[in-house]
């Protein structure tokens, strides 16, 4: 990655990131904002233009054409986190009717902890199923046979209009022994996280969703995968960052449990990064960083968040995912490779799945017309 951009002063004097910064703590003074256009195009970007919203706030004023525009994309997302919130509820219902217990993973779940959730940027629904992998994957054949399997999760097309992932696990590494670790404290944390019921707005039956200590360890690991795998945008900071307020109050022993949890699966070195970005790029109160934040990897994760945007679709990953298998391997190692500092030795056992992956899939290749067709592009 580049090298940090002046940290936090070409960071902080950013207006864009100032308004998010009040947005997020609307207790500071509201910022003397020239480029209101920038701001919207920046928040679309990074999929927070629901919360970046200046519509909500009486004492700011803009342009009437940009204001309209504004108002548009809110009704959006308003409305397609309605429509998520019966979504989740049914195929909670759905599950159960199968047989399976579930729980509703970041999403929908993470939009209660906003201050007025249908302003959060709604997506596709993951849910983790009480089964096993081989019984999921029965299940959902049963229903829509031929579905795609990835790594952690399995496509349960139920709706026409949003994307569901069925998870047998919420996280999974690629580095055994850790994974071990890893999946036992899942299933170690699992019945209370199937248990932890809320009422989702407009809705008129409970849904389990994580805990909050559970996300801190969790979400912050699904932000690793996605800073290897292409990148991650704002939009998953602001959920990491409400994530640590709900934290606020926790006794000090439990606070304690989470950064150790950190430490056993190799998160330390990316939970600084992202509580440096936290607390001084988003303005996330002392007292709720668990620990120490990292400058240096904290720069250098914000300047690949700024390049990328959500999912890193606005960098490089734009250039390099329709162009081709070959060209998508070799991106896909480079991106590892230029993440490694985060997660040094994660990295090192993703990049050997990748190979063995591309080694598997070259025979298909070569025999395949239509794949070949596609490498010559």
């Amino acid at each position: 990655m580049r090298e940090s951009f002046s940290v936090k002063t070409q960071i902080l004097n950013d207006e864009r990131i100032q308004w998010l910064r009040f947005v997020l703590n609307p207790s500071s003074n509201v910022p003397d904002i020239q480029d209101w256009e920038g701001v919207f195009r920046f928040s679309r970007r990074q999929a927070v233009a629901g919360i970046c919203s200046p519509i909500q706030f009486d004492s700011v004023r803009i342009e009437e054409k940009l204001s309209l525009k504004w108002k548009g994309v809110l009704v959006v997302i308003q409305n397609r986190n309605e429509a998520l919130n019966r979504q989740a509820v049914q195929l909670s219902e759905h599950l159960r009717e199968a047989g399976f217990r579930s729980c509703i993973l970041k999403g929908q779940g993470n939009a209660m902890m906003y201050p007025y959730p249908y302003l959060r940027m709604p997506g596709d629904i993951d849910v983790w199923v009480d089964a096993d992998r081989a019984q999921l994957k029965n299940y959902v054949r049963s229903r829509f046979p031929g579905q795609e399997e990835m790594f952690k999760h399995i496509k349960f097309p139920l709706f026409k209009d949003t994307p569901v992932d069925l998870h047998d696990t919420p996280l999974k590494f690629y580095r055994p022994r850790v994974n071990r670790i890893l999946q036992h404290w899942l299933q170690e944390n699992k019945e209370r996280q199937m248990r932890h019921s809320v009422r989702l707005a407009d809705t008129d039956m409970d849904v389990a969703i994580p805990t909050p200590d559970f996300n801190a360890v969790y979400q912050l690991g699904h932000i690793m995968i996605h800073v290897e795998a292409g990148g991650v945008g704002l939009k998953h900071f602001v959920d990491y960052f409400y994530v640590l307020k709900a934290l606020d109050g926790m006794d000090e022993r439990q606070k304690e449990e989470i950064v150790s949890t950190w430490k056993s699966l190799g998160m330390l070195k990316m939970a600084r990064a992202v509580m440096w970005v936290e607390r001084y790029v988003l303005g996330l109160p002392e007292n709720c960083i668990l620990t120490a934040p990292d400058e240096k990897l904290g720069a250098l994760l914000i300047a690949d968040i700024f390049e990328g945007g959500h999912f890193g679709l606005y960098g490089d990953r734009k250039k390099y995912r329709n162009r081709g298998w070959f060209v998508r391997v070799v991106y896909g190692v480079w991106r590892v490779l230029k993440v490694s500092r985060y997660f040094p030795a994660e990295s090192f056992f993703r990049l050997l799945h990748k190979i063995k992956t591309a080694f598997v899939a070259l025979p298909a290749l070569i025999f395949d017309p239509r794949i070949k067709l596609k490498l010559g592009r």
